[in-house]
């Protein structure tokens, strides 16, 4: 009976909820799932799911009990924020207020995705976790405010930023320029902009070893994670031509010759020191990360 009770404990506490699985990151960590058979993996995203619906969290809590929620769900259309500011709230912000809150009542912690957004982009080198948040613009604006309420809950919870998410899955500059490269004569990037590029499946690896070394953590901590090194859209852009071979001409440009309504941090580069060290971290390289995934969209 003992050695039953100890598997059905242990059991419990590898439930893990992915919200927002079907975006991107959520994608992904269906993706891995299966190399985690430890995890018991539940994931809930739109359209079947609205999670700004406090009372349809709660029921569905009731039926499932849960260890870890791994929230991915956001908007993250930075331009289209700009025109639509309720509609940020709700996933950005509301979302957030309705998880901690019933975090209290049945016990998970939380594990949420943020963004370098959060900071103005004036540095000259790598942001560390505690530097002074600075967003711009209403997209940043709502990842900075959904940071603020989960500190204030006081609940169990990490806050990982990353920066310039790629990926076989979803929407996102790796796979745009990959089509764009492959079907284009001459194409346009920015060149003035600097970042460090995160391969989601080595995010999402990331969080669930994590969860493996501290299952018990407690309060609220910053993390970042992004791939080691950095570069601009320009230069992404061409280490992609390079690894496909492809004979498009790339042209640099500057963010003033492709305006968009919503301004872009011109330096975002996020320091992963603090991360590599309490979690012992070896991460890639953008570059052999960008090698990874080219291989699956190329298969």
């Amino acid at each position: 009976m003992r050695l039953n009770a100890l598997i059905t404990i242990n059991y419990f506490m590898n439930k893990i909820l992915v919200t927002g699985s079907n975006g991107q990151l959520g994608e992904t960590f269906r993706y891995i799932s299966e190399k985690f058979p430890k995890y018991n993996f539940h994931f809930l995203g739109l359209p079947e799911f609205d999670l700004t619906d406090k009372n349809e969290l709660k029921t569905y809590f009731k039926k499932t009990p849960i260890n870890y929620i791994i929230n991915t769900a956001a908007h993250t259309k930075v331009d289209q924020a700009e025109e639509d500011p309720e509609v940020v709230k709700k996933s950005n912000i509301n979302i957030l207020k309705n998880l901690c809150e019933l975090s209290y009542e049945y016990a998970f912690k939380l594990i949420h995705i943020s963004s370098d957004y959060v900071f103005d982009g004036t540095a000259t080198k790598p942001y560390k976790t505690n530097d002074t948040v600075n967003p711009i613009g209403v997209y940043a604006k709502s990842k900075a405010a959904g940071e603020k309420t989960i500190l204030n809950a006081k609940v169990d919870a990490w806050i990982v930023r990353t920066s310039w998410l790629f990926s076989p899955f979803g929407h996102n500059f790796v796979k745009s320029i990959f089509q764009l490269i492959k079907n284009k004569k001459e194409i346009n990037v920015v060149a003035d902009q600097i970042g460090a590029p995160t391969y989601s499946i080595d995010l999402a690896r990331f969080i669930l070893n994590a969860i493996s070394q501290k299952p018990n953590f407690k309060g609220s901590e910053v993390y970042h994670f992004t791939n080691n090194g950095s570069t601009t859209w320009f230069d992404f852009a061409c280490a992609i031509k390079n690894e496909i071979n492809a004979d498009c001409i790339i042209k640099p440009i500057t963010t003033r010759d492709y305006p968009t309504i919503a301004e872009r941090p011109k330096y975002s580069v996020l320091s992963c020191e603090k991360t590599k060290k309490e979690f012992n971290l070896n991460i890639n390289s953008w570059e052999l990360a960008l090698k990874d995934c080219l291989k699956i969209l190329n298969h």
